[in-house]
């Protein structure tokens, strides 16, 4: 997934939304929850291996 930060209110896309097809407010709507759904994903992902995290496992790490 791309992610491209871009700059834009919720005003501005307000005004926009009546321009686009209803296709394209779909396709909008469908980006949207599936940015959304892998962003919470991600998130829960961090605290279930946050435990890997413990200093005391890094001597397992050998560089040869």
């Amino acid at each position: 997934m791309n992610y491209n930060p871009v700059k834009i209110t919720v005003e501005e896309i307000k005004h926009i939304l009546p321009r686009l097809s209803r296709c394209q407010i779909i396709e909008l709507d469908q980006r949207i929850h599936e940015y959304l759904e892998t962003s919470l994903l991600t998130r829960a992902s961090e605290t279930a291996f946050s435990e890997w995290e413990d200093p005391e496992e890094d001597l397992y790490n050998t560089d040869v």
